[in-house]
């Protein structure tokens, strides 16, 4: 799995955890004998709170805001934080800080906040963003060209033939050969690019990038055409329960080929790109649409993709934020929640890493 370069100012940027300095070695001072004063290491601080103009109502907001925390420590299945004595707005600050601290917990990308209806009434929300890590999700297809061709490898190759055609068909990830996809246009520029570079004398490399490129026509079509017939939707199942492993990577084809079954069987109607434009962005411009780095590709080796890689990258250091799957959650009756926000992304997006590390190994 290749990952992006460099993007500058992206929208999120993790940071290192900040690591304890060393102890510098000093002279011991002797100090008289007196006690430490140390008690503000046990007071608990309120956080900080600017008054506004008006204040809103103090018992409307409490009960719809403990009503909505209610449902959210709920569904997650932690306690709230009991705020008796505190004074209101800091009672609200504070159970609305830790539950946040709760949720970071979880180890999922969740941000909790309060908004308001039209109606003026309060409620929690969570926005929920699967991180994708500014990774390249490009599955490549002719080393499963490749893998058909070998005799001995046949029932594999048609395994994961079955998690193409789910990927293509059901998830909707892309083709590169299909004109509507992204790197149908770098794929086109390259070979335009190559046909004028092929006009000067010293083209060698350009011949062998050419050779490259006719086979990621040919063969890409060729692979197309089986991916597109539903017949390798309709015996997936029965491809996973006749299939016999023996090797450790036959064992790994076979756990990514249930993954996948699984999800088309609890995810029906569920697609790669059904929670990504759910993210509203300052302008239009400067943004890495989801689509641009989710696609099968011909092939992640030769110079063919390094040159593909290189342009992607350079187009992508000009732009400043990133779309990823996000979703939210508003915490009241009226709508459906889920405890698993997401799940969908975080079991198909770790399958397509798996699947490519696999197809790599191919060769």
């Amino acid at each position: 799995m290749q990952t992006i370069q460099t993007v500058r100012k992206m929208g999120r940027k993790h940071r290192p955890a900040c690591r304890c300095a060393g102890s510098k070695k000093q002279p011991e001072q002797l100090r008289s004998a007196r006690p430490f004063a140390d008690g503000f290491l046990r007071h608990s601080f309120l956080p900080l709170f600017e008054m506004g103009k008006k204040m809103p109502n103090q018992n409307q907001v409490e009960k719809d805001f403990f009503s909505s925390l209610a449902l959210l420590t709920g569904l997650y299945g932690f306690e709230v934080l009991d705020t008796t004595g505190k004074s209101y707005p800091y009672n609200i600050l504070l159970a609305h800080s830790d539950a946040q601290k709760q949720l970071n917990g979880l180890g999922c990308d969740i941000e909790l906040s309060i908004m308001q209806d039209d109606d003026g009434s309060i409620k929690l929300a969570t926005r929920h963003i699967y991180n994708t890590c500014n990774t390249l999700y490009y599955i490549p297809v002719l080393p499963l060209y490749r893998l058909l061709q070998n005799r001995k490898q046949k029932t594999t190759a048609e395994l994961l033939l079955s998690v193409f055609a789910y990927l293509y068909h059901i998830a909707g990830i892309p083709y590169y050969r299909e004109d509507s996809s992204c790197l149908y246009y770098h794929y086109e520029c390259m070979e335009e690019w190559l046909i004028d570079e092929l006009e000067d004398e010293d083209c060698q490399g350009e011949n062998s990038m050419i050779s490259e490129l006719n086979t990621a026509s040919y063969y890409g079509d060729v692979m197309h055409r089986k991916m597109y017939n539903p017949y390798h939707l309709n015996v997936f199942q029965k491809r996973i329960h006749s299939y016999k492993s023996n090797t450790d990577f036959e064992k790994d084809c076979l756990s990514v080929a249930k993954q996948a079954l699984a999800l088309m069987f609890e995810y029906p109607s569920g697609t790669i790109f059904q929670n990504t434009s759910n993210r509203e962005f300052e302008s239009e411009e400067g943004i890495i649409r989801a689509e641009q780095y989710i696609s099968f590709i011909a092939d992640t080796d030769g110079a063919l993709y390094e040159n593909i890689a290189r342009v992607i990258n350079d187009e992508f250091n000009e732009c400043s934020e990133i779309e990823e799957p996000t979703l939210l959650q508003i915490y009241d009756t009226q709508n459906e929640l889920r405890p698993k926000a997401l799940d969908f992304e975080y079991r198909l997006f770790p399958l397509l890493n798996d699947l490519c590390t696999l197809l790599n190994n191919t060769l």
